[in-house]
């Protein structure tokens, strides 16, 4: 039998393959009685094919909903669900706090046992006596003796019913012989007492006393308070006086609601302690010490230590690109010159005065006056003659009038400034007859009159490292410190006092140098190290110069200070955190250039000079902790590997040669 929806394409394809062929734009419409006598319209634009394509529209929008025609927003796609992060191993340790029981000795079992509100007392003294034991009841008045048990057994042991009665009614037992105690709170006769001492390793006693004291034992603290007796000129102690000893008890309370009692496991239990050789004293039934040892066992555990190599490497990067150019040429009275971006242009054979060499004090001659003689005063002219100052090639101009050899050589005096035969120096190239005196620049100076040109490019580059590379020992809960460091004065306080007017000056030191922070919070049975790394890098930034009054200059020092802490961070055992991001960066550039020639295209840098500099300071912080195998079958050195000098340093202290593969 087919399907309804089998008979609906059945009678759709039969009736597609009985119509004749149409023209190719004919559109028909075919009626088909279908499935359950509804009517079905068919219209194709290829009668030959029973369901054409439908059409495909993109315009960006949501789709339309075909119930509603209203366009729907589609779902947002769900975020991954939260991971939990992941859980290590713990350690596991349990301790089996079981009471105690009392042997009774005996191997006998009841075959049947059928009690109804009978009293507890006479059931114990029945089982006891099945062992062919003596029972002593001891009540102390309490209600403890008078309560009753209903007991149905079958098929138990005596030493188990007898157990369990004791259990269920809360009375303590203790067998001697064959005689059994049993009573509400035996007394300490009456009791299997033992003291025990244990001297601990890694836990401090007081600790361990106050963890015993929670679980329920009476702990006695010894205190003793000291006095200590202070010299007021020193500051130091003269001496300690002890106060008397005073013994403070210790141990769990008990809630107060009614119904209510928490599992205190050690109850009965006393414990002592002795702080100077960090030992605990448990005096109690043997099952309490027992339970109290296992607790103390796993309390005595040693901690962690790891080995932190912290790498501090400050890493100086100093650049410098720097491009200049230089050129001259002289036309005419006309010289020109670009010294690195700097544009001198100079018209004539010297240079214009400025404002300042103007107003300069002789920059102007004063006019010449008379001397002012008095009456009867004549003036006659003085010469020096210096027969051996040489003039070299110099012309005389002779006056007029005068005789030949009225000028001779060495007449005058020879200028202080040399003369034309040192190269390097000016001298007097020639004297007029009216007396002035022509003087010439050293034989080696000549006007550039040609085309001079200099380019210049440099860059430099400096790359300083300064390694700090300390491993570092540090135990579970505990910090560490390395201090490079140098005392500096970064401030001066001053006090006067106003009745002597003394003035007492004092400097505050600060540090300049490395300080690095080592905290190790925890290490865990996995291998993961939580820690936290602060390291400050402190440098001198500045000199400065402070008057603290009075005329008193000092100087103090102006600290540069980097700082970053990581927080608590979880590493593994061996993996290497980069701690980055203490920049200090600082890019200078100058340029010098023409004005409207040094901005042009490509020609422009000959117009112009440019020069930059930059600096970047930037610590890099390499931390890799190791944990360290305390066990008997650790390496030696705990993976330390000496250097060839500390090998043979080694040798020679007489410790065994170390192989250069230990702890590789």
């Amino acid at each position: 039998m087919k399907r309804p929806y089998q008979q609906l394409a059945t009678l759709l394809g039969a009736a597609v393959l009985a119509a004749p062929p149409l023209a190719a734009s004919a559109r028909p419409l075919q009626q088909v009685n279908g499935f359950r006598q509804q009517h079905l319209l068919v219209q194709a634009a290829n009668p030959q094919v029973l369901f054409p394509n439908p059409g495909v529209t993109i315009d960006g929008q949501p789709a339309l909903s075909n119930a509603t025609g209203v366009r729907v927003t589609p779902v947002r796609p769900t975020r991954p669900r939260a991971v939990a992060p992941p859980v290590g191993d713990m350690a596991v340790s349990t301790i089996d706090t079981s009471p105690a029981v009392v042997d009774l000795g005996t191997s006998v079992r009841v075959p049947r046992l059928v009690l109804r509100e009978a009293p507890v007392r006479e059931v114990l003294s029945l089982l006891a006596r099945s062992a062919n034991l003596n029972l002593v009841f001891s009540g102390e008045g309490g209600d403890e003796g008078t309560q009753t048990i209903s007991v149905d057994l079958e098929d138990e042991s005596v030493q188990e019913a007898f157990n369990a009665m004791l259990q269920l009614s809360g009375l303590q037992a203790n067998r001697r012989g064959r005689t059994i105690f049993v009573s509400t709170e035996l007394p300490a006769a009456a009791r299997n007492l033992i003291a025990r001492s244990y001297r601990l390793n890694q836990v401090d006693a007081g600790t361990a006393a106050t963890f015993l004291a929670t679980q329920g034992a009476a702990v006695q603290i010894l205190e003793q308070l000291e006095e200590q007796v202070i010299d007021p000129e020193t500051q130091r102690i003269v001496r300690t006086i002890l106060q008397p000893p005073d013994i403070r008890p210790l141990t769990a309370r008990q809630p107060d609601e009614a119904g209510v009692e928490a599992p205190l496991l050690l109850q009965g239990l006393t414990v002592t302690t002795d702080e100077r050789l960090n030992s605990l004293t448990l005096i109690g039934e043997t099952r309490i010490v027992e339970i109290a040892t296992g607790m103390l066992t796993q309390l005595d555990a040693r901690r962690r230590q790891v080995a932190v190599n912290v790498k501090i490497v400050d890493v100086n990067l100093a650049g410098m690109q720097n491009f200049s150019s230089s050129f001259s040429f002289a036309a005419g009275d006309t010289f020109v010159v670009s010294d690195e971006g700097n544009a001198v242009i100079n018209f004539g054979r010297r240079n214009p005065p400025s404002a300042a060499s103007a107003v300069a004090p002789g920059a102007i001659l004063p006019p010449i006056t008379g001397l002012g003689l008095g009456d009867g005063a004549s003036i006659q002219p003085f010469f020096d003659f210096q027969g051996n100052a040489p003039f070299g090639d110099v012309t005389f101009a002779v006056p007029e009038g005068t005789t030949s050899g009225a000028f001779p050589p060495g007449v005058f005096a020879r200028p202080n400034f040399g003369t034309n035969a040192n190269p390097l120096q000016p001298g007097i190239s020639g004297i007029e007859p009216d007396g002035r005196i022509r003087y010439s620049p050293p034989g080696l100076l000549q006007t550039p009159d040609r085309f001079l040109a200099l380019i210049q490019a440099q860059i430099t580059s400096g790359n300083a490292k300064i390694l700090t590379d300390p491993t570092l020992v540090v135990q579970e809960g505990q910090e560490s410190t390395v201090r490079l460091v140098q005392d500096v004065i970064t401030s001066v306080t001053t006090e006067v006092d106003t009745e002597s007017g003394v003035r007492t000056v004092t400097p505050l030191i600060g540090e300049a140098g490395l300080v690095l922070n080592v905290n190790i919070e925890r290490i865990d049975d996995n291998g993961f190290v939580s820690m936290s790394v602060t390291p400050v890098i402190s440098t001198i930034a500045d000199i400065e110069e402070f008057d603290s009054g009075f005329g008193t200059d000092n100087l103090i020092a102006l600290l540069a200070r980097r700082e970053v802490s990581s927080g608590l961070i979880r590493m593994r055992d061996g993996q290497t955190l980069i701690l980055t991001g203490i920049i200090q960066d600082s890019e200078v550039t100058t340029v010098s250039k023409w004005p409207i020639l040094g901005d042009l295209p490509i020609i422009g840098a000959l117009f112009r000079s440019s020069n930059t500099d930059t600096q970047r300071d930037e610590v890099v912080v390499l931390v890799t902790p190791q944990v360290m195998d305390d066990s008997l079958d650790a390496g030696y050195g705990y993976g330390y590997t000496p250097g060839p000098d500390a090998r043979q340093l080694l040798q020679q202290q007489g410790f065994p040669p170390v192989p250069p593969n230990v702890g590789e």
